[in-house]
Formats: structure tokens, sequence, C-alpha cells
């Protein structure tokens, strides 16, 4: 969230693509997505299914 925050006040202000990539740490690409989306990115955490102990059987 504060990377998007970031890059939309840096590209309000007229900076560059480019310049922005490099200052936020992050590639051309990802600005431009961000640029594009309106509502900040939003992470899910995966649910992951363990191998190791699998579930005891009915």
């Amino acid at each position: 969230m504060y990377k998007w925050q970031r890059i939309k006040a840096l590209y309000a202000q007229g900076v560059s693509i480019r310049k922005i990539a490099k200052t936020v740490g992050v590639s051309r690409n990802t600005v431009r997505k961000y640029l594009r989306d309106v509502n900040p990115p939003e992470f899910k955490a995966r649910k992951y299914e363990k191998q190791l102990d699998p579930p005891p059987p009915d």
C-alpha cells in the first residue's frame, strides 16, 4: 500500500515513470500497473496444504 501511494504521489508531481521505478525500487511495468489501478493492490494469503502431515483417514 505504501508503494502504491508513493507512486501516485510522485506521478502527480510530474516525476517520470523511469525515475519513480528507480526511487521506489520496482520495475517500470509495476509503476504503470499501479498507475492504472484506481484502488490499492489487495494481497491475499495463500492457503497451503501440508504434504508432510496429511489429514487422518476417515
